[in-house]
């Protein structure tokens, strides 16, 4: 599970209300916490129940909007693709993805089960070199697998509706009727990129929406913290984001943050010191 990645949105809306029983297929997701650097986050991730072609194993997979193709890790899923020689018929070398800098293959024509929905013959990356390493002894064990990340490509031209007090989500292609009347906020996107604008400090600034990097509530520049939050450090932690291992500090969010009319919970604004991602908040404008 990653902190820190970029994010792939097409059509998405986010709604975070109370909903009443519809008659969408709702899917079920379910918060996964574990410790960082000895502190316990029981929000790290969010996970959902898969199942791979007809294939009699439980799996689940991140949901991660920062992603950007939805893929499976090749460490984990590799005994599998041995034992099933009809999945490994599947990848694919001309269909190719880029994660990391790193050239990959994807798998075609997969059947893809969220819950009780099927997405059928899609494609699915596959993560070379990624993610715990299976025996083929251990597939067996009816322990559920975490063996890949959900990006909002598999949500293209979709609606997608996350219910968070409930735990659910659902795929839709037309917003139902009740939420029409929803007050709702534009984004920008870039490169399949989506923006989010939030008034902090009465300035409006745009922020990279990202339920991968669930430990932080803001993220951003030495600078900017400094410009947003009080003076005194109030948490660090060291993380690590695709092996590298680095501190971040957060202070205490000084001023008032909006998004659109909505006055929002004081936040904790988290940096750090070897400029990570300043390179990528400068060029996106964020």
């Amino acid at each position: 599970m990653k902190s820190i990645k970029l994010a792939l949105v097409v059509t998405l809306f986010l709604i975070t209300n109370t909903l009443s029983a519809q008659k969408q297929n709702w899917i079920p997701f379910k918060w996964v916490g574990d410790s960082v650097a000895g502190k316990y986050f029981d929000k790290l991730a969010m996970t959902v129940p898969v199942g791979i072609e007809n294939l009699p194993y439980k799996f689940e997979m991140q949901l991660d909007l920062g992603a950007v193709t939805t893929n499976v890790y090749g460490n984990t899923i590799r005994p599998y693709l041995d034992k099933h020689q009809f999945l490994q018929a599947k990848l694919d070398t001309n269909l190719v993805f880029w994660i990391q800098g790193q050239k990959n293959y994807m798998l075609k024509n997969v059947d893809l089960k969220l819950g009780n929905v099927v997405f059928q013959k899609i494609q699915v990356g596959l993560f070379k070199n990624y993610g715990d390493s299976l025996t083929s002894d251990s597939i067996k064990t009816p322990t559920v697998k975490h063996i890949g990340t959900i990006a909002p490509d598999l949500f293209k031209n979709k609606i997608l509706i996350i219910d968070y007090p409930h735990k659910k989500l659902c795929i839709v292609d037309k917003l139902p009727s009740k939420y029409l009347k929803s007050s709702f906020v534009g984004y920008k996107e870039r490169y399949g990129r989506i923006f989010v604008p939030f008034l902090i400090n009465g300035q409006l600034q745009d922020l990279l929406f990202d339920t991968g990097s669930s430990i932080f509530e803001l993220l951003t520049t030495e600078q900017n913290a400094n410009a947003i939050g009080e003076p005194i450090i109030s948490d660090s932690l060291k993380i690590s984001s695709w092996g590298e291992y680095y501190m971040v500090y957060g202070k205490n969010v000084k001023c008032d943050i909006k998004l659109g009319n909505k006055n929002l919970n004081r936040a904790t604004v988290y940096y750090d010191k070897i400029k990570k991602l300043d390179k990528f908040y400068t060029d996106e404008k964020i």
